[in-house]
């Protein structure tokens, strides 16, 4: 089946310019390229990998061109649950473009086909993140908290992203600020989200990001853009997910971004926690403070912001320290 699909995949991807106003066609298209890649994938060759990257990316394009730029997304409220099933399955377009890329970027795929294993006659990790990366670009226009509402497509979209952000963090200070900025607000997003799957790959991602600018500085043109990021990251993570009472069900996530995000910059960490501290009465604030101080030891933050990040004391004793913290803060400072 690849030796005769594989000359064929230019002409299938080019009838999404033909076809653009028929979105029944669109999905049918974007559903073959999504079986395909399901299935074989990872029976390619390197030419037949590459052919499949080109007609993806060139699917895509067009897919996003005529559909995702200008289409609204509205979820309607009060429904049951068999109209709100129905309703999504009208954007099943969307999720075959998501589970696309989900089947290019998998993980086992890239391992399978690393130059290490293949004497180098294999794809590069590059060339698929490039491709990804690029769909991300097409699709993320139809990323709003709308379509986000829809369960399937919204923890397929989020398994992209945390796998992405998570796996190939030192990629991401070379993607075009405007698709940065969109997908670090879809893991704003995503952190607070009532699914549990969905919170942790959004605080996996955040964290992912802290912990690359630590050792990296890789961010360094995104945060000129925005020099308040990680300082909005840790605010929102606080006050949206650790000082929630969900926080119970997102401990171990929650405890592995707020440990990162307080090292890249102490003192602008300070001042975030500082900001919040004040809106809270006298009493309060002296027992905010001072849990602060107990769970955000120097010698660890430190070792963090030096890039030691991967100790295992380190994070054992952190965790510790932030259940510890969570249940005083709960108990004694913030009312329900």
């Amino acid at each position: 089946i690849p030796i005769f699909m594989s000359p064929c995949l230019p002409q299938l991807s080019g009838l999404m310019i033909y076809y653009a106003s028929d979105i029944t066609i669109c999905e049918i298209l974007l559903r073959l390229f999504r079986d395909y890649t399901e299935q074989f994938i990872v029976m390619l060759n390197r030419d037949q990998c590459l052919a499949v990257f080109r007609a993806s990316a060139d699917l895509l394009k067009s897919y996003s061109t005529n559909h995702c730029a200008a289409r609204v997304v509205r979820k309607a409220l009060n429904k049951s649950a068999e109209e709100e099933l129905e309703e999504e399955q009208s954007y099943n377009d969307v999720l075959c473009a998501i589970q696309l890329l989900n089947n290019i970027g998998a993980k086992d795929f890239i391992d399978t086909f690393s130059t290490e294993r293949t004497g180098g006659k294999g794809v590069e990790s590059s060339e698929v993140i490039e491709v990804v990366f690029f769909g991300l670009q097409q699709i993320l226009p139809l990323m709003t908290n709308g379509l986000l509402h829809f369960p399937t497509l919204c923890k397929q979209y989020f398994n992209l992203l945390g796998f992405m952000m998570e796996t190939y963090p030192q990629k991401i200070g070379i993607l075009p600020y405007d698709l940065f900025k969109g997908l670090l607000d879809s893991m704003l997003f995503g952190m607070s989200h009532t699914d549990s799957f969905v919170s942790k790959s959004s605080l996996q991602g955040i964290a992912s990001l802290a912990r690359e600018q630590i050792e990296n500085g890789s961010l360094n043109a995104h945060l000129a853009q925005i020099p308040s990021m990680f300082d909005d990251c840790t605010s929102r993570l606080l006050q949206e997910v650790i000082f929630q009472t969900a926080i119970w069900d997102s401990m171990e996530p929650a405890a592995n971004a707020l440990l990162p995000l307080a090292a890249v910059d102490m003192n602008r960490f300070s001042k975030v926690v500082n900001t919040i501290t004040l809106q809270l009465d006298a009493a309060k604030q002296q027992k905010m403070q001072g849990a602060f101080e107990r769970l955000m030891q120097p010698d660890v933050l430190a070792k963090v912001a030096k890039g030691n990040y991967g100790g295992r004391l380190n994070k054992m004793r952190f965790r510790k320290d932030f259940e510890v913290f969570v249940k005083e803060v709960h108990s004694s400072v913030l009312v329900f």
